[in-house]
C-alpha cells in the first residue's frame, strides 16, 4: 500500500473539515520533509563519484535546513583537502552557508513579507506558515541579506544593453520625503520617476529612490542616456520647485535632449496660497480658481485684496514671499496640454507614489539604522519597479550545473505510517556543546547562552 491510499484511510475517523484540513496540510508537510531528506541524501551519494582521489572521507555529519514546509534534517559527507581543510560536497553544490538553517526560497518569503510589514509581523507571518520559530531579529539579518543580493541584480540589470528609442511624451518628475533615524536624525529620501506620460495613464514606469540625493540623480541620468535618444526628443519635467528640484536643477538631468518642458507641480503651487492666504479665507478658492484658469491679473488682484486685510508684520513677510514665488514660477504653471502638447496625460504623480515607501518607512513613528533603511528602500523599490521577484529569483539561483541521476524507487515507495513512526536512537552523552540563538547576546536568552558557552 503507498502514501495515497494510507493517506485516505488516514481520514476516514475525522468528523470536521477543520480536523480534516489540518491533517491534511500537517501529512504533506511531514511528507515533503521525507521526502527532500531522502532526495538530499542521494544527491550526496551521486556527489561522490566528483571528489579528487586525494582528498580523505572523514565521516557523515548532520544538518537542518528550515523550508517552508518545514524543517529538513538529513546527513552529508565530510572530507578533507590535502590542506588539512574540511568540507561538505553538498553544501558546496547547493551553496549553503556554513551555520545558516533557512534555505533560499523561504529567505526569499521573508524579504518580500518584510519589505510590507514590521519585522515582528513578519516573524508571526512566517511562523504561522511554515511551523518554524523564527525572531524578528532573524528576519531583520535576512532582510538585509536579500537587500544586498537584490542591489547587484539591479545593477546588472541597468548595464545590459537595450535599443534606445525615441517617444514623444517622456516625463521626468522629482521630489523628496523624510524618514527618520534612530539617532533622532531626520534624513531626506530623493524620489525620481520616469514614464512615458498617455492619456491613459504612465506607461514604462521606472523608479529612483536614494538618501544620497547626488547618486539618485546620477542613477536617473545613466538610466536616459541607455534608454531614450534625448537628443531627438521634448522630455517633461516636473516638481514643486523646491530646493534640489528647482527648474535649473531639474533641466541637468537632461542636458543633450533636444527641448525641455518644465511644469511646476499645480498641487504644490497652490498649497503655497492656501497655507499664505488661510483655507478659511474666501479669497483662497478665488485664488485657486484663477490658477486653474492661468489668469495672472485676477490673482494679483485677490493677493492686493488679501495686503489690505492684513493686520501683522509677519503676515506681510509671507505675502511678499509668496509674490516672489509666484513672479519665479508662474510662467512654469501651465500644462503641458495648454502648450499644444494635446496626448500628453496629466503631470504630478510622483508625489502620490511615495506612498509606497513611506506606508513601511513612517508609519507607527518607526526610525531606522543606515543600513536597515536603505536595505528597505532597496526592497521596496525593486517591488515598484516590478523587479522584486526576478532579482531574488536570479540572485538565489545561481547554482552550479550538475546532471544527477537519482533513483526515485526509495522515495515512492515511502508510506504514511512511516511518516508518522518515531525512531528510537542511542546517544552517549554530550560532550561539547553551545546554545544557538537568534537575538543579542544583552538578552536574557543571550545570556544563558554566553554563560553555558564558558
Amino acid at each position: 500500500m503507498f502514501i495515497l491510499a494510507d493517506f485516505i484511510d488516514s481520514l476516514n475517523n475525522l468528523d470536521s473539515l477543520f480536523d480534516l484540513e489540518e491533517q491534511v496540510i500537517r501529512c504533506l508537510r511531514e511528507m515533503f520533509q521525507e521526502i527532500v531528506s531522502k532526495y538530499l541524501i542521494q544527491l550526496d551519494e551521486t556527489l561522490v563519484s566528483q571528489i579528487p582521489s586525494d582528498h580523505a572521507f572523514i565521516n557523515r555529519q548532520p544538518r537542518t535546513i528550515n523550508f517552508m514546509f518545514g524543517a529538513v534534517s538529513f546527513e552529508r559527507r565530510c572530507y578533507r583537502k590535502t590542506d588539512g581543510t574540511n568540507y561538505f560536497p553538498l553544501d558546496t553544490h547547493l551553496k549553503l552557508v556554513s551555520r545558516k538553517r533557512f534555505s533560499p526560497y523561504f529567505k526569499s518569503v521573508v524579504s518580500k513579507i518584510g519589505q510590507m510589514t514590521t519585522m515582528r509581523n513578519t516573524a508571526d507571518m512566517i511562523n504561522l506558515a511554515s511551523q518554524t520559530d523564527i525572531s524578528a531579529w532573524a528576519v531583520d539579518k535576512i532582510v538585509r541579506e536579500m537587500a544586498d543580493i537584490v542591489a547587484v541584480e539591479e545593477e546588472t540589470l541597468d548595464k545590459k544593453i537595450v535599443h534606445r528609442k525615441k517617444v514623444d511624451n517622456l516625463v521626468i518628475e522629482g521630489d523628496a520625503f523624510e524618514a527618520r533615524e534612530r539617532v533622532k536624525q531626520r534624513v531626506s529620501v530623493h524620489h525620481y520617476r520616469v514614464y512615458e506620460s498617455t492619456n491613459a495613464g504612465p506607461v514604462n514606469k521606472r523608479e529612483f529612490v536614494e538618501t544620497n540625493h547626488l547618486k539618485a540623480r546620477k542613477q536617473v541620468c545613466d538610466y536616459l542616456e541607455v534608454h531614450y535618444k534625448l537628443s531627438e526628443m521634448v522630455v517633461f519635467l516636473a516638481s514643486d520647485a523646491g530646493p534640489g528640484y528647482d527648474p535649473i536643477s531639474m533641466r541637468e538631468l537632461v542636458p543633450g535632449a533636444k527641448k525641455v518642458e518644465y511644469v511646476i507641480d499645480r498641487y504644490h503651487f497652490i498649497r503655497k496660497f492656501e497655507q499664505t492666504i488661510g483655507l478659511q479665507n474666501p479669497l483662497s478658492r478665488k485664488a485657486t480658481a484663477a490658477i486653474r484658469g492661468h489668469n495672472l491679473n485676477q490673482l494679483e488682484a485677490i493677493l492686493d485684496t488679501f495686503e489690505s486685510q492684513i493686520t501683522t508684520g509677519k503676515d506681510s513677510e509671507k505675502l511678499i514671499k509668496l509674490r516672489h514665488y509666484l513672479s519665479r514660477n508662474w510662467k512654469y504653471i501651465k500644462r503641458p496640454k495648454d502648450r499644444g502638447y494635446k496626448y500628453m496625460g496629466k503631470l504630478g504623480s510622483v508625489e502620490s507614489s511615495h506612498i509606497a515607501f513611506t506606508y513601511r518607512l513612517k508609519k507607527q513613528g518607526k526610525s531606522w539604522s543606515k543600513e536597515g533603511l536603505q536595505a528597505m528602500l532597496v526592497l521596496i523599490l525593486a517591488r515598484v519597479n516590478r523587479h522584486l521577484n526576478q532579482d531574488l529569483s536570479s540572485g538565489l539561483r545561481r547554482l552550479r550545473e550538475l546532471k544527477i541521476e537519482v533513483s526515485l524507487e526509495p522515495i515512492k515507495s515511502i508510506r504514511f505510517t512511516d511518516l508518522n513512526r518515531k525512531t528510537r536512537s542511542h546517544h552517549i552523552g554530550v560532550k561539547i556543546g553551545n546554545i544557538t540563538v537568534d537575538s543579542s547576546t544583552s538578552s536574557p536568552i543571550g545570556a544563558m547562552a554566553k554563560a553555558y558557552s564558558r
